[in-house]
This record gives C-alpha cells, structure tokens and sequence, in this order.
C-alpha cells in the first residue's frame, strides 16, 4: 500500500461575486510577483501563470483550415526560440469546422518585440498564416 504524504495540489474554493484572493499557501509555492489570467471563450476555466514581467507579449495567428499542422509548430519554434529567442508562457489553438483555425501565444520577454512590424512579417511567412496581430498585455 502507497501512502501518500505529499500534497500535489492547492485548492481553495472561491466566490466570483468579490475579488479572487490566493491563498497564503499558494503564494509560498508559485514566488512569482505577477500571473497572467487566461479565460478561454467556453468559460470553463480560467488559467493563472506566474510570471515576473509586468507585460505579456499575446500573438495571435489566424491560419487557413489545417493549419495547426507539425510544420506550423515547427515554423513557431523557429521564430520564437531561434530568431527572438523567447520562451512560450502559454499556446492555444482551436480550429473551426474546417474553416480556420487560431492559434495565441504569450511571451514574458517583452524587450524582445521592440520591432513589431518585423515579427508580423516573420510570423506572415507561415505556410498557411492569414493574419497576425501582437498585443502588448500589461499590469
């Protein structure tokens, strides 16, 4: 018989009618002086990251139909890693019926993107990218 002892997860349960405060007991685990909220559109979930940084680089890709293919994940780690040099936060993506597919990440290293014209145009290389934007998340 395994016993355990080890906690392998915090959990507090919260009321959404008055602002959301973390527990004491999770402050001591994540150390980080930020978060990052993501809630994607079903509403189901609500994401914090622990992050540093006072801004959030959010780069959103909208692809033709298919386009969250392992060449396009490929293309993305080359962009981000190689040529800016950058950790992904977080990544989504989400294809609809065939028509298009959407793809965001976020990024801590905002200094990175002084030069937002020019990673579009990286991005826009992307077999298969119809549009990018890049949004500045801040404090």
């Amino acid at each position: 018989m395994v016993i355990l002892t080890e906690k392998t997860t915090i959990s507090t349960l919260v009321s959404l009618a008055k602002p959301i405060n973390l527990p004491a007991s999770a402050k001591t685990v994540v150390k980080k002086k930020n978060a990052l909220l993501i809630i994607p559109d079903s509403g189901k979930k609500i994401l914090l990251f622990p992050t540093d940084s006072d801004t959030v680089v959010k780069i959103s890709l909208e692809l033709r139909s298919k386009g969250l293919s392992p060449l396009f994940f490929n293309e993305v780690g080359r962009i981000t890693k190689g040529d800016l040099g950058v950790e992904i936060l977080y990544t989504s993506g989400l294809c609809f019926a065939e028509e298009k597919c959407v793809w965001d990440g976020f990024f801590e290293e905002a200094a990175k993107f002084k030069n937002p014209d020019d990673i579009k145009k990286k991005f826009q290389g992307i077999d298969g990218v119809n549009s990018v934007s890049i949004e500045f998340v801040k404090l």
